[in-house]
């Protein structure tokens, strides 16, 4: 064998091996190469004369095919955005005090801006939600959202309302927010107006829906909404507005605690009596009868006693 290998020198045998074997190797890459080829050709001949099978040409394709397919392009990259705020969203909920029970409503703090003390809740959840009385249930879900328990969390007919409304007003003089996203503001967000806290909203009132009932969520959004007068929930707004529990509000009342959710500091009585009561007189009186809650003579009687009242501007 050496005489066919004049050059070689001893104990470099190995070498012919390994051309050999680096031939061979070459040689099996450029026919898997081609291989592949030829049955990506195949496979992408056999795809085209299927999809030539829902071809559509013509007046139906512009009519048709195109928007769909902008709509499908749009919608994408809509979702892409979408979930792109839905995570910053749900970093919110991260807190494990995402209810915020240790909020308190007044710190004190020393002149070099330590705390040095607190005074009252932020809360009061100590009145159960069957204790509240049906009008003042009834009147809020009017007021504030009267498919409250129907919907998922976003009321979509009223959020598209409130559009229309919008839109012919020139302006925001309207909400949509149903219960679920302003109680969803009130614990995670800020009331800054900006489509990004819009969206944050809507993805954390459905993450609401998710975790509680409609009743807790009902029952968390009487007790931490800001009612005026440093009164937060109806409870503290009772007591400070008329000094009695919500548990004991008669109609009138009910209606005035109900107005406040909108806007507490322009339509507080201890600010603005005259307002309150027109609001509360008309508006939400008669949304109240919308939802069966009360009667015309009830009307009456509960605008007679809340028209007369002089003790709301002390």
């Amino acid at each position: 064998m050496r005489d066919l290998y004049p050059d070689q020198e001893p104990g470099k045998e190995w070498q012919p091996k390994l051309k050999r074997f680096l031939l061979e190797f070459d040689a099996r890459v450029d026919s898997f190469i081609y291989q592949a080829g030829r049955w990506s050709r195949e496979l992408y001949e056999r795809f085209s004369m299927f999809m030539d099978r829902f071809h559509v040409g013509g007046w139906r394709r512009w009519l048709l095919v195109e928007p769909a397919s902008e709509a499908a392009t749009l919608g994408m990259a809509g979702m892409v955005v979408m979930l792109a705020l839905a995570m910053s969203a749900f970093q919110e909920t991260a807190d494990d005090d995402w209810l915020k029970k240790s909020e308190l409503a007044v710190v004190f703090l020393d002149r070099y801006g330590n705390e040095a003390g607190s005074r009252g809740i932020r809360h009061n959840d100590s009145v159960p939600l069957e204790e509240f009385p049906d009008h003042l249930i009834k009147s809020t879900l009017a007021t504030e959202d009267r498919r409250f328990y129907e919907h998922f969390g976003i009321d979509l007919p009223g959020t598209f309302r409130a559009m229309m409304v919008n839109v012919r007003a020139g302006g925001v003089s309207q909400g949509g927010s149903s219960i679920s996203q302003q109680l969803a503001k009130n614990l995670f967000l800020t009331n800054e107006r900006t489509i990004e806290r819009k969206v944050k909203e809507a993805f954390l009132a459905i993450w609401l829906e998710s975790r509680l009932t409609k009743n807790e969520i009902l029952k968390l959004y009487l007790d931490r909404a800001y009612l005026g007068g440093g009164a937060f929930g109806v409870d503290a707004a009772a007591q400070f507005y008329f000094n009695k529990s919500a548990k004991d509000v008669n109609l009138a009342e009910a209606a005035m605690l109900a107005g406040l959710f909108k806007a507490p500091s322009r339509f507080a009585p201890h600010i603005n009596l005259p307002a309150a009561r027109a609001r509360e007189a008309g508006r939400l009186t008669c949304g109240a009868k919308r939802e069966g809650a009360l009667n015309r003579p009830a009307i009456s009687a509960a605008s007679a006693r809340l028209m007369s009242r002089t003790d709301l501007a002390k």
